[in-house]
């Protein structure tokens, strides 16, 4: 989606480390306690340290993790930041200190290692993360495409067992025209705010209004009026996808990989906001933390940049973080391979949720416990149908299918440019051992194929609805390229 050179042919981004100092005050804080620098939501005009020098949760166990199910006052607080791949966080293994708000909610909670997303474009990625199905089955190919309204979504189930239901969004992708509002009480974009003057972003073909120091605020507010309150809160975060940061955040030089390190930085303060809030309000101990994406992020490892181009695990490999109210000391990590199509059932069973919701992921709350029982085939798919901005198009289908340690990418109108990966041995994927390999290759294509002519779970598929202009200007300027 973004291409900036310079005159030499090197990708960069016009995103410059003006003077001044950076604050870096946040590191050392987080070692022993919570205190971290953070964006003052309210002003959005500089950053303040907030000064939460101990975490308010109690000390738990795995005892404690297995009674959330018996609660009748857990909140739950699900945090999705747009375009987040995993391997740029510094709980990942990253280099650099992209995440330290994000590394202590791991480091106290629940980290997945290996957790990848259906698909490398928000809609049809979103729509498999909240129904729990792959995206044959959802039919949420296109950008014409809706969500069934017989789809069973998380917010009408958590109404159903009594949560109250409130959805904050900044991505046109899931507005309720695309169905993405089904059960929510509340579903509202939040009102622009003024934004530091010191903010930055990446101009690629445009922006959309605000920064996510609106949908922090919107938050941080809705958590204040909803204290006596067992809700469910979703909040869709923006400003990676857009590559925004502020001086203060702007850490890691002036590229194209740069910028967005820096972007990671500064949502990194924004979630830590919102965390600060609930420990402020005595809210932490009685509230359930999700932390996932929608895709990853291509920097030209395969050829693309951006997302929605190709299901490489650069564009595919997301985090999956959960932060319990108490803390776990030390925290979790669970190394077998995950998916978005997971992280529901995982969350229904955490809360003590019974669904008969069709679902083709499963819970991983038992591995936890240590009652790791692989799948049969231990398997996960990401599609892309790369024609979904297009009319009257025929699909151009590329699956990347995995089944133990070997990932096939499967292009269904080339099938001849198939690749197969060891991703054991070569996680990022680039190593192809088709040719050495042709009996595994033979499987898994068996397997696409046998997964594409799965029939949609709701009778007729996905709706299709006529985009209006202001739904398209939205989008383009996302950078997205969508035709009238």
């Amino acid at each position: 989606m973004r291409s900036v050179r310079t005159s030499s042919g090197h990708r960069r981004s016009d995103i410059g480390r003006r003077g001044g100092r950076s604050r870096r005050r946040w590191a050392s804080g987080l070692m022993a306690g919570f205190s971290l620098a953070v964006v003052g939501a309210g002003c959005g005009q500089q950053v303040e340290e907030v000064d939460l020098s101990f975490d308010t949760r109690p000390v738990g166990s795995l005892a404690d993790v297995a009674g959330l199910a018996e609660r009748d006052n857990l909140n739950v607080l699900f945090i999705l930041i747009d375009t987040l791949r995993s391997d740029h966080l510094s709980s990942y293994g990253y280099e650099r200190p992209t995440s330290p708000v994000l590394d202590y909610v791991a480091g106290t909670g629940l980290r997945f290692a290996n957790h990848r997303a259906q698909s490398t474009w928000t809609k049809t990625s979103m729509a498999s993360l909240w129904t729990g199905l792959y995206p044959q089955r959802t039919d949420v190919l296109s950008h014409q495409d809706a969500v069934a309204p017989a789809a069973e979504m998380p917010a009408e189930i958590f109404k159903e067992n009594g949560w109250s239901t409130t959805g904050i969004w900044r991505n046109g992708w899931v507005a309720p025209n695309f169905g993405f509002n089904q059960g929510f009480d509340i579903y509202l974009t939040p009102r622009p705010r003024q934004a530091p003057s010191a903010m930055r972003t990446k101009p690629i073909a445009g922006r959309i209004d605000g920064t996510d120091i609106d949908g922090i605020y919107a938050a941080t507010e809705f958590l204040r009026v909803n204290q006596d309150r067992k809700f469910f809160l979703y909040v869709h975060l923006m400003d990676v996808h857009q590559y925004i940061t502020v001086e203060e955040t702007a850490l890691f030089g002036t590229t194209y990989l740069d910028a967005y390190d820096n972007s990671i930085r500064w949502e990194d303060q924004q979630v830590g906001e919102i965390l600060a809030e609930l420990h402020r309000l005595d809210m932490a101990k009685d509230t359930l933390v999700f932390i996932v994406s929608d895709h990853g992020e291509a920097f030209g490892e395969h050829g693309t940049e951006g997302h929605a181009r190709d299901i490489h695990q650069e564009a595919t490999s997301t985090p999956f973080i959960i932060g319990f109210p108490f803390r776990l000391d030390p925290g979790h990590i669970i190394e077998h391979a995950t998916q978005n199509v997971d992280v529901m059932p995982t969350l229904y069973d955490l809360v003590g949720i019974d669904t008969d919701a069709p679902s083709d992921g499963k819970s991983r709350a038992g591995w936890l416990m240590g009652d790791y029982t692989p799948d049969f085939p231990d398997r996960d798919i990401s599609h892309l149908d790369r024609s979904w901005g297009k009319k009257n198009t025929e699909p151009d289908t590329t699956i990347g299918l995995r089944e133990g340690h070997y990932r096939l990418i499967h292009d269904v109108n080339k099938p001849d440019l198939d690749q197969l990966y060891d991703v054991r041995s070569d996680p990022g994927e680039f190593i192809d051992i088709a040719a050495d390999e042709p009996s595994i290759l033979h499987s898994l294509r068996t397997a696409v194929r046998e997964y594409l002519e799965q029939e949609p779970a709701w009778e007729g598929g996905a709706p299709e609805i006529e985009l209006d202009e202001m739904s398209l200007r939205q989008l383009r300027a996302l950078g997205y390229s969508i035709e009238d």
